[in-house]
């Protein structure tokens, strides 16, 4: 998949999980809703198409009529491919459609637009360009899709838009620099398909145009640094390709250009690969969010407080959130908070995911990532790493007010590694709460772990790796009442356990796709662990007071260990 459709999916993805917290019950699941998620379970292709058009006959006014025929083009594609008159058919019905839309629309505005198709006929050259099928077809729209971009109109209709949703309307230079990134991801998939042409002049042309408004497309610095490396310019082709492996989703392709280079270099062989790449993550990327460190006020309480985040290193709209808790981690201590992230199969597997976030998530309504927690206030945010300010002041103002809300418990935290088991006893006591609800939840995580998702992230802080308790589910307390919690972690067992889960989760495919992770995270690093310990209402999901103890610190910032080999 490209970025952009990966991105779709995640947004798709957290629009849905937006529903969900205000949906208690699957029951009231829009119809229409119900059907296309059922739709989208069927791997038989046929069935799969049948049940996407049985969708659009039943609910032919649905906000997922356009979606539906996104699956059946993507289905024919993936599945029925060389049924290409099929294919054609979809895709003139689908722009047919956009541009029925775009007229009914013009006709209740003062300008007439041409968004619904040139974003349909984007997203049409885009599906035939990933099957490799009719890319003449494909040229074809992507040029309609390019020539569908008239700044004029599409800054009016953004205005227009940021006003009907009551929102501050962006300045005139941060809706030209959208036009410009907009207009550049469409340039990208028309140079792609010109290069897959065979019209390397012309596509390079194209493709330096896009790179330089977006450098951090991977497809596009992937091509351009195949097309340099083929043109026998390597310090070009390396400081390209460098951006498409450091991006997450370079294809295989620009990633086998990429070692060619670099062992070229290095005598033949890929030793120091890894820590050049840190080097070069680091200063390409920094974190966008400035911070100071955080003051006590006068009315700091005991409360540490608790972030709960669901993320995935395949969503591309988790970068921000990402990086906005790195951000967090940087200005609070952890007397002040603590972060656990819990990792997902959203929308792409993610080889840090456990049975136990998914369980985490699932018992949150969680449908969509990123999804987040302050004290058990769940609330939603995402976006690329440069939306992680917004984002962070987005939770901040609730951060700091819980730091001045007295804790509802006591939490004391006795733990330590020894050999390969760690052992837990956490004292709970002075507990507040009336509820018959409440739990002890002890979780190990990993405080960093390497790995390049397709969301760009390279480094993931406060991996939860196991939960205590029996099936993880945690331990049972009183209301105001106080105890004493064990745990105990063999991490040889849960690195089998967590091998056995992936192994299994890729040999049954996600949703009925077959798939090989890049790297399984399941070997634990011994020396860069923590164990955080919370009281919560699991009915409400309000935390009263966590804690945090850290078993072990390395030498360096972001050090190579066995859990990221």
């Amino acid at each position: 998949m490209t970025a952009r459709i990966l991105t779709f999916l995640c947004f798709w993805l957290a629009l849905s999980g937006a529903s969900a917290q205000t949906t208690p019950a699957a029951s009231e699941t829009p119809p229409d809703q119900k059907a296309y998620n059922e739709a989208t379970k069927i791997t038989d292709p046929e069935k799969k198409i049948a049940a996407f058009e049985k969708l659009k006959a039943d609910f032919p006014g649905s906000a997922l009529a356009s979606s539906a025929d996104s699956q059946i083009f993507n289905t024919l594609i993936q599945k029925l491919p060389e049924q290409k008159d099929r294919i054609r058919k979809a895709a003139k019905a689908m722009f047919a459609a956009a541009v029925a839309k775009d007229k009914a629309a013009s006709r209740e505005s003062v300008f007439a637009t041409t968004a619904s198709r040139g974003s349909t006929a984007t997203r049409i050259a885009d599906q035939l360009l990933i099957g490799n099928l009719l890319l003449k077809d494909a040229e074809s729209y992507a040029r309609k899709g390019v020539d569908a971009l008239h700044e004029s109109v599409w800054t009016a209709e953004r205005r227009e838009a940021f006003a009907r949703r009551k929102q501050k309307i962006p300045t005139q230079d941060e809706l030209a620099r959208s036009f410009a990134e907009a207009r550049a991801g469409r340039i990208a998939t028309l140079g792609l398909v010109e290069m897959k042409l065979g019209r390397t002049a012309v596509a390079q042309k194209l493709l330096e145009e896009s790179y330089a408004v977006t450098p951090s497309t991977a497809t596009v610095a992937a091509a351009l640094g195949e097309i340099a490396a083929n043109a026998g310019d390597d310090a070009k082709a390396m400081d390209y390709l460098l951006s498409a492996r450091l991006s997450g989703h370079a294809p295989d392709s620009a990633n086998q250009a990429f070692e060619a280079l670099y062992k070229k270099s290095h005598n033949g062989s890929l030793d120091g690969l890894e820590a050049m790449l840190d080097t070069e993550y680091h200063k390409r990327f920094p974190n966008p969010v400035h911070v100071e460190a955080y003051k006590s006020t006068e009315k700091r309480s005991d409360r540490v407080v608790l972030a709960e985040v669901f993320t995935g290193s395949g969503c591309p709209p988790c970068a921000g959130a990402d990086v906005a808790f790195d951000a967090a981690m940087e200005r609070y201590a952890r007397k002040d908070l603590a972060v656990v992230m819990y990792h997902v199969h959203v929308p792409r597997p993610d080889p840090m995911t456990t049975t136990e976030t998914t369980a985490r998530s699932k018992s949150y309504g969680v449908r969509g990532v990123p999804t987040f927690a302050i004290d058990g206030k769940e609330t939603m945010g995402g976006g690329s790493r440069d939306s992680a300010p917004e984002i962070f002041e987005g939770f901040r103002k609730d951060l700091e007010t819980d730091l001045e809300t007295a804790a509802e418990a006591q939490v004391k935290i006795d733990a330590g590694l020894n050999g390969g088991t760690v052992k837990v006893s956490a004292a709970v006591d002075n507990v507040k709460s009336d509820s018959q609800d409440l739990k002890v939840q002890i979780l190990l995580v990993e405080k960093e772990i390497r790995h390049l998702g397709e969301n760009g992230i390279r480094f993931h802080p406060m991996v939860v790796r196991a939960f205590g308790g029996e099936k993880g589910e945690g331990y049972e307390i009183e209301a105001n009442g106080k105890g004493t919690f064990d745990a105990s972690f063999d991490l040889e067992a849960i690195g089998k356990d967590i091998r056995k889960q992936l192994d299994d989760y890729e040999a049954k495919g996600h949703r009925g796709e077959s798939f090989k992770f890049s790297a399984k995270k399941d070997r634990i690093d011994r020396a860069d662990l923590a164990v955080v310990v919370f009281v919560q209402d699991t009915k409400t999901r309000h935390v009263l007071q966590a804690g945090y103890v850290d078993l072990g610190t390395h030498a360096g910032p972001h050090p190579v260990t066995e859990a990221n080999q």
